[in-house]
């Protein structure tokens, strides 16, 4: 075969191989359509939420541009492989950074109070995942939307009797300059409630929160938590002691590794140690979304070590449900209604231990699991609740699917 022949040759395996290429990216592309709008999944895995859908066909959509922006998110969601890549690229970037983490550390002695700057996030050389502190500046109109409608509902529902708890983390305090950002403050001082009737789990110092905070999650740990639940056992008035471990914190995992670690592709880069304080809970029936369950998370089964479940912070204390409820089967204690996030997880069954009943509702989620819209004044009724807890971060107190008559 002469040289001219084999060179055209290659050329037409190479064009063919070009077009199979065009060929399957458009048949991946096709089938995510056809996927996106016939069958569309109803979870994202990677990232633990719903997955986007395609929204409804508008001329306000079309002209504001939210229809395409929503076209865009349901894509990213539905189209097979994407989320597999989107993994695949935050592991390889992760561990690039790790690796220039550790080594910029060792030629730097880099300590717990300097950082690498990446994206949201800061990563400590002590293995701490950092988020940047939120300003008043930045969150005060969402702050000021919030207590207009807090205050509305306090308003409207007389009968209830309301406490609003705000949970510090790293978001509202500068570990370079020690200055807190005074969002805290900002939203309690403007509640129309009693001061006996509002509180605030403080964080002061980069120390206090590496204590009581997990390096690779966004959420409190078992000594945070704890320490939650006594003031809010505090705040709200319950009856007799609370509730003690019965022994030292027990470590579950030392490979634990939190969604703050997942959200930018290292899980199982970064790790640390997962402690845990043993309870012996009182009997309680525990239903979710209307459905009885076994128990509300896996906290027995993981400190008695025979939990083969993927250890994270929601497979240990709870999800995030539309609906739980606890029934002690108990009289004359009250009913109590936690209206929260994800932070609440570690702390209802320690509440729950105090009342007949504590119903906890996750508004994000509340519809799409009992196929209604919640309505707070029928739901209190109906289950003959008076007390109403709202409880959570800056995150909580910003965004509109919190409130409680939104």
């Amino acid at each position: 075969m002469d040289t001219e022949t084999k060179t055209r040759r290659e050329t037409r395996i190479k064009t063919w191989l070009g077009k199979l290429f065009v060929v399957g990216i458009l048949v991946i592309l096709a089938a995510g359509l056809l996927r996106t709008v016939f069958f569309p999944k109803q979870i994202n895995g990677y990232e633990n939420r719903y997955a986007n859908q395609i929204p409804s066909l508008t001329w306000t959509g079309v002209l504001d541009g939210t229809f395409q922006d929503g076209v865009e998110g349901a894509l990213l969601d539905q189209v097979q492989l994407a989320q597999g890549m989107k993994s695949q690229y935050n592991h390889w970037k992760t561990g690039c950074l790790a690796g220039i983490l550790q080594g910029f550390s060792q030629l730097a002695g880099l300590d717990g109070e300097q950082y690498i700057a990446f994206q949201t996030l800061r990563l400590y050389g002590d293995g701490y995942i950092v988020n940047w502190t939120r300003t008043l500046e930045m969150e005060q109109a969402d702050l000021d939307r919030k207590v207009a409608a807090l205050n509305e509902s306090f308003a409207n529902h007389p009968e209830l009797n309301f406490f609003v708890y705000y949970i510090e983390k790293d978001t509202d305090l500068d570990f370079e300059t020690g200055e807190k950002s005074g969002l805290s403050e900002y939203l309690l001082d403007r509640l129309e409630l009693p001061e006996e009737q509002k509180a605030c789990y403080g964080i002061d110092s980069f120390e206090e929160f590496s204590q009581r905070f997990y390096r690779t999650d966004t959420h409190w740990n078992h000594i945070g938590s704890y320490e939650g639940y006594c003031q809010l056992a505090q705040l709200l008035g319950c009856g007799g002691e609370v509730l003690r471990p019965t022994g030292e914190a027990v470590k579950i995992r030392d490979d634990f590794s939190g969604v703050k670690a997942s959200s930018i592709g290292a899980d199982g880069v970064l790790v640390e140690l997962f402690y845990a304080y043993p309870y012996v809970f009182p009997e309680m029936t525990v239903t979710v979304n209307g459905e009885p369950a076994d128990d509300y998370g896996n906290q027995s089964i993981y400190l008695s070590g025979l939990a083969t479940a993927e250890l994270t912070y929601g497979n240990f204390y709870g999800g995030d449900n539309g609906e739980t409820i606890f029934s002690t089967g108990t009289q004359g204690r009250g009913s109590l209604l936690v209206l929260g996030e994800s932070f609440d997880n570690a702390v209802l069954k320690l509440l729950a231990s105090h009342y007949d009943c504590l119903y906890s509702v996750d508004l994000r989620y509340y519809q799409h699991s009992m196929g209604q819209d919640f309505d707070l004044a029928a739901y209190t009724q109906a289950h003959g609740i008076s007390n109403v807890l709202l409880m959570g971060n800056i995150d909580y107190f910003v965004q509109d699917d919190f409130d409680p008559e939104g």
